[in-house]
């Protein structure tokens, strides 16, 4: 594949995996030293395009042990032979507990968000009888991501935000919020997982305020975002067949709609989800927040 400079994203991640796959799937020889020709160069042009910002341990453990070969300016034009690259992977296995760290820490950091967002979703459930369940994946065209870094998320997750907190437009009678970023494994793409409440006695259909949701992301963006959204009514259908309906009208009498609107708050901060961390951060960008619970 052929990486544009500017995708940033899709980059990123694919550097992450790589070092990974060093350290704990074995990889070696010229499968790695083709792997590393590949990415190399084009990231080391985005590297030198882009301002000040926090890569992943995995990341950083490259750029540090490539250092020792081609010194600290890291010209973008190297050409990793089979003796380099060999160096360079013993270099990279004195990282591993490092990036070892790097999981068990964000493991529990989701764990202290998980219980964080569980009581305040516990008090946004409990203070009205009926809450509607908004449960939305903010993203980006296929087409797009190449073209977007994440000061580009970072500004229109701020933008987003802004309006939440005001509750303007689409927002109006929310009564919770949360939100969590990520980086898809595959793709690489950012995104965004976001649920809200709104008060159920002032906005009824789910499908319609999802889709203003996803339409008011697409505003913020420029028209370079998209969503996914499972309001839907075959959807839902399924999911209450299966008995798994947490999205939607929750009554807060109903014990299992309950149970189900808390499983899909606990997507945002499944700690199973490590490889969908963010391998590329502003400095103090937070990566998870939800509102202040105030009572009714």
């Amino acid at each position: 594949m052929l990486y544009p400079f500017t995708d940033q994203s899709r980059l990123t991640s694919d550097v992450d995996k790589l070092v990974k796959n060093v350290l704990f799937k074995n990889l070696r020889g010229k499968r790695f030293q083709d792997q590393l020709n590949k990415l190399y160069r084009p990231f080391m042009s985005m590297y030198y395009s882009q301002g000040y910002v926090n890569y992943s341990q995995s990341i950083n453990a490259l750029m540090d042990s490539a250092i020792i070969f081609i010194g600290a300016v890291h010209p973008c034009d190297v050409i990793w032979d089979y003796e380099m690259t060999q160096k360079l992977i013993t270099e990279l296995l004195s990282y591993e507990d490092q990036i070892r760290r790097e999981r068990y820490d964000w493991i529990y950091q989701e764990k202290q968000n998980k219980e964080s967002l569980g009581l305040y979703f516990k008090n946004l459930i409990e203070n009205r009888s009926r809450v509607l369940v908004i449960f939305i994946e903010l993203k980006y065209l296929k087409d797009q991501r190449q073209n977007l870094s994440i000061f580009d998320f970072y500004n229109h997750m701020k933008k987003l935000r802004k309006l939440i907190s005001k509750k303007s437009s689409c927002f109006e009678h929310l009564t919770g919020y949360a939100w969590a970023l990520e980086q898809g494994y595959k793709n690489g793409g950012f995104h965004c997982h976001l649920i809200l409440t709104y008060d159920n006695s002032q906005t009824y259909s789910d499908w319609h305020k999802a889709k203003t949701i996803g339409e008011k992301w697409q505003e913020v963006t420029d028209g370079v975002g998209t969503y996914h959204s499972s309001h839907d009514a075959e959807t839902k259908r399924k999911f209450a067949i299966d008995g798994k309906l947490g999205i939607g009208r929750i009554r807060r009498d109903n014990p299992q709609e309950v149970e189900n609107a808390f499983t899909v708050a606990g997507y945002l901060t499944k700690s199973d989800k490590y490889d969908q961390k963010l391998k590329v951060w502003l400095p103090k960008m937070q990566t998870f927040g939800h509102g202040e619970f105030k009572e009714k």
